[in-house]
C-alpha cells in the first residue's frame, strides 16, 4: 500500500499555477483588454466580443486580472483598478507594455537554460549578456527593444525613489549604464539643477534622449555613447550612479565598474550603488532571491549581500560607506573617493 504523503503538495501548485500569471498579464496586454475597459467597464460577453475572444478565455483571463489585483468587478461589469490605470494602459509614462511584450516574445525555455548549466555555458549563452552586451557590436534595433522593456521596469520605481537618493543640488552625476535615462530623468524632475549624464551603447543614448525629451529634461541630460568596459568614461562627477547594473555581472566586470567609477569622480564625490540585496543567508528575501535566477537565466551575474558590496567598493578605494534601504526591496549603497 502507498502511504498518504507527509506534507502537502501546495507549495509545488503555488509555484507551477503562478507561472502562468506573466505570460497571462502580457496576454491580456497584447489583445488590449485594459484599454478596452478603460474606455468603458465591461461585462465579460462584452469584452469577448470587442476583442473577438472566445467567451471562455474572455472570462478566465478577466478573473484572473481580478485576482491579481488589476481589476474589479462591480454589478457584473470590470473595471481597472489604480494599478492597471497606472502602468498597465499605453498613454501612461508607467506603461509596463515594452516589458510585457519582451515576457511575450522571449518565453524562457528551461530546456536550454538546463543544457547550458550543464556545459558550463550559462554566461556565455545568457540571453541579454551572451546575445546582446557580449556582442563587440551589438544590433542596434536590438538595444533599442531591450532599453525600451527596461525603462517599463525601471520608471515607476526611479520617480519614486528620487527623492530617497537623496542627490543634493548643482550635482553632476555619471549614470553609468543608465539605460533610458529613467533615473536621470527621474532626478532631473525632482531637481532641475541636477544635471547627469547617461553613459552607454550610442543606440541606447538615442533612446535616452527620447525619453527625456518627452519628459520635458532634454537640456540637462546629456549622453555619452560608449561601451562601458572599452571606452573611455567622462571625469569630474560629483556621483557616479549604478542602478541594476552590478547584478547583470561576474565579481571580475563588477570590480573594473567600480575602479572606473572611482576615476570619474572628483576628490570627495561619491559612488552610488542601487540593487537589491541578498540577506547574509542568501535565501532570502524572496523578492531578491528570484531576481538572482533571474541572472542565472539571462546574464552572468547575481544578486549580492550589503557585505560583498561593501567589500568591492572598500578594495577600490571608496571610504565611508553606507548602506540604506530605498523602496521596493531596494538599498543605496554610497561610499567617497577620498
Amino acid at each position: 500500500m502507498v502511504k498518504p504523503p507527509i506534507v502537502s503538495d501546495s507549495a509545488i501548485w503555488d509555484v507551477w499555477l503562478s507561472a502562468f500569471h506573466a505570460p497571462a498579464l502580457a496576454v491580456a496586454d497584447d489583445l488590449g483588454m485594459f484599454a478596452a475597459l478603460a474606455r468603458a467597464p465591461a461585462t465579460s460577453g462584452e469584452v469577448a466580443t470587442a476583442l473577438h475572444v472566445e467567451a471562455r478565455a474572455a472570462d478566465t483571463l478577466l478573473g484572473l486580472m481580478a485576482s491579481l489585483g488589476f481589476l474589479t468587478r462591480l454589478d457584473g461589469r470590470f473595471h481597472l483598478t489604480d494599478v492597471a490605470r497606472t502602468y498597465l494602459l499605453p498613454e501612461s509614462p508607467y506603461y509596463w507594455g515594452g516589458f510585457l511584450r519582451r515576457i511575450r516574445d522571449n518565453p524562457i525555455d528551461c530546456k536550454k537554460i538546463a543544457d547550458s548549466l550543464r556545459r558550463g555555458t550559462a554566461m556565455r549563452d545568457a540571453r541579454v549578456t551572451g546575445e546582446l552586451w557580449g556582442r563587440p557590436q551589438p544590433p542596434p534595433e536590438a538595444l533599442r527593444g531591450f532599453t525600451h522593456a527596461m525603462h517599463a521596469h525601471s520608471f515607476g520605481l526611479a520617480v519614486r525613489v528620487c527623492a530617497e537618493l537623496a542627490v543634493p543640488a548643482n550635482t553632476r552625476l555619471l549614470d553609468v549604464g543608465g539605460g533610458s535615462g529613467s533615473y536621470s530623468i527621474a532626478l532631473a524632475l525632482h531637481d532641475p539643477t541636477v544635471h547627469c549624464t547617461v553613459l552607454d551603447f550610442p543606440a541606447v543614448c538615442e533612446v535616452a534622449q527620447e525619453y527625456a525629451a518627452r519628459n520635458g529634461v532634454a537640456e540637462r541630460l546629456a549622453v555619452a555613447g560608449a561601451n562601458m568596459f572599452v571606452d573611455a568614461w567622462p571625469g569630474g562627477f560629483d556621483r557616479v550612479f549604478f542602478s541594476d547594473i552590478l547584478h547583470d555581472w561576474a565579481d571580475e566586470e563588477c570590480r573594473r565598474l567600480v575602479e572606473r567609477a572611482h576615476g570619474a569622480l572628483r576628490s570627495g564625490g561619491r559612488i552610488m550603488i542601487h540593487e537589491m540585496l541578498l540577506a547574509d543567508t542568501r535565501d532570502a528575501p524572496l523578492a531578491a532571491i528570484t531576481y538572482s535566477t533571474v541572472m542565472v537565466f539571462v546574464a552572468e551575474g547575481r544578486q549580492r549581500t550589503a557585505r560583498e558590496i561593501v567589500d568591492l567598493l572598500a578594495a577600490a578605494g571608496f571610504v565611508d560607506v553606507t548602506v540604506r534601504l530605498t523602496s521596493g526591496g531596494y538599498a543605496l549603497l554610497e561610499g567617497t573617493r577620498p
